[in-house]
């Protein structure tokens, strides 16, 4: 064994040195060279009287879906497409909770669909809506609600009418910075904060989510589980969760503002119903819980597993004919009730 010379490594020639330097001074190099999606900075604002938390998310692109051949994945998650953003938008850290619904509905005297002739809500994929249960009651087994609960047994309609009175409250007030609206976020905007700017498909569930191995068969208070790194909660797990746009194909190729498709009627619909992200405190499995999993409802509106969180986003109006369903007004017992539209 050579003898230790200053500057140099034991049995070590200098040669190989010199090319274990270079190499590492070429990995940085490459690693400046190559963009990557930095975590942003934790900037968040609270809607006074809600108590209602929402994220700065800042403007950026990502990959959307899978790319062919990903182990787990689905039809629905190709193909893969690049989605950016031009404009910073803001999202609940967490799920819309009881409570904060029941502020809404206090306020403005609200009748939801379910509670609307008594329709109620769905609790099975195989059985018709049991009447009397409604946002209220679910009727989840061995579940005790409370107003720090997610809320559930709400049709995408209910969920809007609630932006829309976030919007006019705030407005009112002054607080709604111009050029934005509250709604439900996109399924890309979903995504790109679910993904917190890594290509990571899902991350220790344990962790992150309430979901059929560590839930009990019950719903769990709103942010009792870690934020991921851009500090949003319950973005897998404790309740599958409304977007805005229809459940369609992805455009594949690079886009600017992925809203999704245009229309219920358009060629890349895959269902005429609403999309819905982030899986419930009942499913199992690695599909259920990686951040590409996509659903939509099939029809069965309101349901107990499936809640929302809003978001703040730039305000981009629907296309031109665009059919928007009604959702329901409250009215004086035994009036008819109609259809109301749905601001956008």
């Amino acid at each position: 064994m050579n003898a230790p010379v200053s500057g140099r490594l034991p049995g070590v020639s200098a040669w190989v040195v010199a090319s274990a330097l270079l190499s590492a001074a070429l990995v940085l190099v490459l690693a400046a060279a190559e963009p990557r999606q930095a975590t942003p900075a934790r900037e968040t604002l609270t809607i006074p009287g809600l108590e209602l938390k929402l994220v700065k998310i800042r403007k950026g692109s990502f990959l959307m879906g899978q790319p062919d051949g990903y182990e787990g994945s689905s039809a629905d998650e190709k193909p893969q497409t690049k989605v950016t953003f031009t404009r910073d938008f803001w999202l609940g850290a967490t799920e819309v909770s009881v409570g904060q619904f029941k502020r809404f509905v206090e306020a403005t005297g609200y009748v939801t669909t379910a509670e609307h002739g008594n329709q109620g809500i769905f609790t099975s994929k195989n059985l018709p809506k049991t009447k009397g249960l409604s946002w209220r009651n679910p009727g989840i087994a061995n579940y005790t609600q409370t107003d720090a609960h997610p809320v559930f047994g709400l049709s995408w309609d209910d969920c809007m009418q609630f932006c829309d009175w976030l919007n006019d409250r705030e407005r009112a007030a002054g607080r709604l910075p111009v050029g934005y609206i509250y709604r439900l976020p996109s399924e890309a905007q979903w995504e790109y904060v679910a993904r917190h700017g890594t290509t990571e498909d899902n991350y220790e569930p344990l962790d992150y989510a309430w979901y059929g191995a560590n839930s009990g068969g019950v719903p769990h208070p709103v942010g009792t589980k870690q934020p991921n790194p851009w500090g949003v909660h319950d973005l897998q797990g404790n309740g599958w969760e409304w977007t805005h746009g229809w459940y369609g194909r992805y455009p594949g190729g690079t886009v600017e503002d992925y809203e999704g498709p245009a229309s219920p009627q358009g060629r890349d619909v895959i269902k005429p119903h609403r999309s819905i992200r982030g899986s419930s405190w009942n499913d199992r499995g690695r599909h259920g819980l990686m951040t590409t999993n996509r659903w939509s409802t099939w029809g069965m509106t309101q349901n107990q597993w499936v809640t929302f969180r809003i978001a703040l986003v730039p305000d981009v109006p629907p296309a031109p004919g665009t059919p928007v369903r009604g959702a329901f007004s409250a009215a004086p017992s035994g009036s008819a009730v109609d259809a109301v539209p749905v601001k956008r």
